[in-house]
This record gives structure tokens, sequence and C-alpha cells, in this order.
């Protein structure tokens, strides 16, 4: 096969369209065209062909997935689901075909890039959340750690930065009371705000320690 014609794509400058024998055969990046020094008139053999559409796959799942992480900061677990739907929904878009090994590899390549160039980082991932739920949805550690394995956080890593950012439970209830009551007045008889603390995942004697510190005041 010839590359008779290499045409840069109209919505996006770092990619062209390759033709092969006058027939349109695929559209490669700019980085892979230069890897693979390709020219008009160069001839192009059946695995090398495969080879490069394979190693550009690869770059398009890479940059899609830094695009993914511009807006915050994922859990591995959740960047490798994004991987697995953008390769289902991208089949016959993207490629016509993967096997489950071929698939499995262009996943673990892009998530090893990514972790080189310092994208994958749950310890970060953890903290940052942590911090957000203490500032914008007080809860309990119990709730914390749950949302965090959810999420795919290793449990060592969870309970390493709970015990770290979240020192006092106490005062993470009084504010969680204070973010949903303001400044009413709390009882042992009032259900209604006994159980929204529960949910929240606080204990019976943090609940009842605010309950006597309340009506002491």
């Amino acid at each position: 096969m010839k590359v008779t014609k290499l045409a840069q794509q109209e919505r996006n400058a770092e990619r062209v369209n390759m033709f092969l024998d006058e027939k349109f055969a695929c559209g490669l990046s700019l980085n892979t065209v230069a890897k693979y020094n390709i020219y008009v008139g160069k001839e192009i053999g059946d695995d090398e062909y495969k080879s490069l559409l394979y190693d550009d796959l690869g770059e398009r799942l890479f940059n899609r997935t830094v695009n993914y992480l511009a807006s915050s900061i994922k859990t591995t677990k959740q960047i490798r689901t994004y991987l697995n739907n953008l390769l289902f929904k991208k089949k016959g878009i993207w490629f016509e075909e993967l096997e489950k090994d071929s698939r499995e590899e262009l996943i673990s390549n892009v998530m090893q890039k990514l972790e080189k160039y310092s994208y994958l980082n749950d310890v970060e991932f953890a903290e940052a959340f942590i911090t957000s739920r203490i500032k914008n949805k007080p809860r309990g550690k119990n709730i914390l750690l749950g949302e965090l394995l959810a999420k795919g956080v290793g449990k060592e890593i969870a309970e390493e930065k709970l015990a770290e950012l979240v020192d006092d439970e106490y005062d993470m209830l009084k504010r969680a009371y204070e973010k949903k009551y303001k400044d009413e007045k709390f009882g042992l008889r009032d259900k209604k705000k006994i159980d929204f603390l529960l949910r929240k995942g606080f204990n019976w004697d943090l609940i009842e320690k605010f309950i006597n510190n309340e009506s002491e005041e």
C-alpha cells in the first residue's frame, strides 16, 4: 500500500487524514505521522499499518483521559472505568475491532503513561475529597470511608487520610448540624434531627454529647 495523500483535518489541526492507494484509510495524529515517518509516496505493509493504528488509538485514549481529568482529580478505578466505556463507545468510529487482550493492553499502557506524568494519584484524590467534604458536606468518618472505598480508593489510603485530616469528629457533627438547622435548639426528643445526624455517619455517643452540650447552654 502506498501513501498517496496526507490532508489536515478541518476540525483538528493536530490530526491528518491518510489516503492509501488513492482511498481514505484513516486519521492519524501528527505524533503518529512523525513516529512512523509517514510521507506521500511511502509504502506501508499490513503489519506496519496495524501497528500505527494501534499506537494512534492509544494516543487518542490518553488525550481524552487527560481532558477528562482536567475538571477534577479522579481515582485509578474511575479512570479505568472511563477508558473501558470510551473504547465501547468508540468501536466502529475510532476502530473496527479489538481483541480482549489488545483492549486490556491499551488501557494498561494508558494507565502507565498517566502515572508517569503524575495524573494518577489516589492519595491526592483522597485528600482533596475529604477536604471538600469537611468544608462543604461534613459527615462522619464511617460515611467518608465508605464514599472513598466506593470511588476506588484503597482502604489503607482512605483510613490513613481520614486519621490525618479528620482530627475532631465532634466538630464535624456540629458543623453538619448548623449547616442544616442553623441555631435551632436540639433535644433528645428531636427524632428527625437525630436521624439526620445518624444518616450523616455520626455515632450516638457524639450525638448525645452534642445534645447535652446544647442543653447546658
